[in-house]
């Protein structure tokens, strides 16, 4: 999967860079290629241990199996969306779980290659939430396999390092460009474009954001770890770099940080 994201993406970024594109350091080059590997091995395999016990004994509807398999790929779009979307306000809003999620936030220079710095706790649990109604509605594995597909293509690109436009489209599914304004470090920017492939839930929920500059002027967080995958892994569990005050609004009745990414 590395390999094939490498064939895609690193064309596209030279072709299509975005404007004042920058470069990454080797530091953090060697840290997201180990997120990718052995984070991603890692989430794969407790994922599935996790969703093997909490399945176990369970019957299937097999509802969603007897559907045409565009309607399928279409509800589990929406549905694993929401739930990314929900979960996405929540680990800016929780301070617990900024602790881990700020880890993906700490990338100063974006690319596709910046979509696999996830801590492999926040991603074992966001694998299981999106991998149980996947399983308890009974889809087919057609519609799993198309749409995990989908997502995974989705992420790199939102992460990618250049100006490409999804044109009208950009009316349904989020664009590079507006996922950028969501890791700015900038306060307007603070608590928004929480979505993941579609533009619904913020639009709906009140947390678009859509700037007219084309890219902000700056990434990652305050007091970021050091550009080290074993610095990364530890960071949540050390001392916390900053105060953390979450306020609450009556939005969805999440909690929206007031720190944002720092």
């Amino acid at each position: 999967m590395l390999a094939i994201g490498a064939v895609l993406f690193v064309p596209l970024e030279r072709l299509l860079p975005a404007p004042k594109a920058g470069r990454r350091g080797r530091a953090a080059l060697v840290a997201d290629l180990l997120h990718a590997t052995i984070g991603g091995q890692m989430t794969k395999v407790c994922a599935a241990l996790l969703l093997a016990i909490m399945l176990s004994g369970s019957a299937h509807t097999g509802i969603a199996g007897h559907w045409p398999l565009a309607v399928q790929v279409i509800v589990l779009l929406l549905i694993c969306d929401f739930l990314i979307y929900a979960v996405h306000r929540l680990e800016h809003a929780v301070p617990l779980l900024w602790r881990f999620h700020r880890i993906h936030h700490s990338s100063t220079h974006l690319d596709w290659l910046a979509s696999a710095r996830v801590h492999p706790l926040e991603q074992i649990a966001i694998t299981t939430l999106t991998g149980l109604p996947m399983y308890l509605m009974g889809f087919s594995t057609a519609a799993i396999a198309i749409y995990l597909a989908g997502y995974t293509f989705h992420s790199a690109l939102l992460h990618a390092n250049t100006r490409l436009s999804f044109g009208p489209l950009e009316a349904v599914f989020t664009p590079p460009r507006i996922h950028h304004w969501h890791h700015a470090d900038q306060v307007e920017a603070y608590d928004s474009n929480f979505g993941s492939q579609l533009v619904i839930w913020d639009r709906l929920f009140g947390t678009a954001y859509r700037p007219a500059a084309d890219r902000p002027a700056r990434f990652g967080v305050d007091a970021p770890p050091a550009e080290d995958f074993a610095a990364h892994l530890l960071a949540p569990f050390r001392a916390q770099p900053e105060p953390f005050t979450p306020t609450f609004d009556g939005t969805m009745a999440v909690p929206a940080s007031v720190s944002g990414n720092r």
